[in-house]
């Protein structure tokens, strides 16, 4: 897997349907060759009101937005990072279907080969019977400074990525990633 450009990803949110919410927060670690190699991280101003349980779980104010840019500020950032990567993200389709709903917005077509962490973590610790990016983090000791925060919980990804390759044979691994990054990801 670390053959291959990954683009980590990880939004924060108004809502769950990338019809009707936006992102406020969005976080690209791109990865060349199991290397960082560079990395993008900004609040959004989703040019509607946050609801309260949102900044309840981010902590992300309207306030913190108010100034931030708007998607399509971004949006050539966004396209440079993820261009030719494979979309690797925790529940890959949530990520990846508001990405391509805000990409779509301002008229910019998007499509890329997926890896769903929970789909990875399932086939390579079956042992575990929950998968959440909670569990992993308590199970693995991962850390981070801000749970539910973009730039922190994509973090938390490349480390379990990381874990992966220390953990499991790499033939496995090889075979798992190609399965899935195979395989479409279809909407829930």
């Amino acid at each position: 897997m670390f053959d291959k450009s990954l683009a980590i990803v990880d939004l924060e949110t108004t809502g769950m349907s990338a019809r009707y919410h936006r992102i406020i927060e969005i976080a690209i670690i791109r990865i060349e060759g199991s290397k960082v190699v560079d990395t993008f991280s900004t609040c959004i101003n989703p040019e509607v009101s946050i609801p309260s349980f949102i900044t309840h779980i981010t902590g992300i104010t309207n306030k913190d937005v108010e100034k931030a840019p708007v998607f399509s500020d971004v949006k050539r950032k966004v396209q440079k990072y993820l261009k030719g990567a494979t979309f690797v993200a925790h529940n890959v389709w949530f990520d990846y279907s508001f990405i391509q709903s805000e990409l779509g917005r301002v008229d910019v077509p998007f499509e890329s080969k997926k890896c769903c962490t929970v789909r990875l973590s399932r086939r390579l610790y079956p042992q575990y019977k929950s998968h959440s990016l909670e569990n992993i983090i308590q199970r693995f000791g991962f850390g981070f400074e801000r749970r539910h925060r973009a730039y922190d919980d994509a973090l938390v990804l490349w480390q379990f990525l990381k874990k992966i390759k220390k953990d499991i044979p790499a033939p496995l691994v090889k075979s798992t990633w190609e399965f899935l990054t195979q395989v479409p990801i279809k909407k829930p």
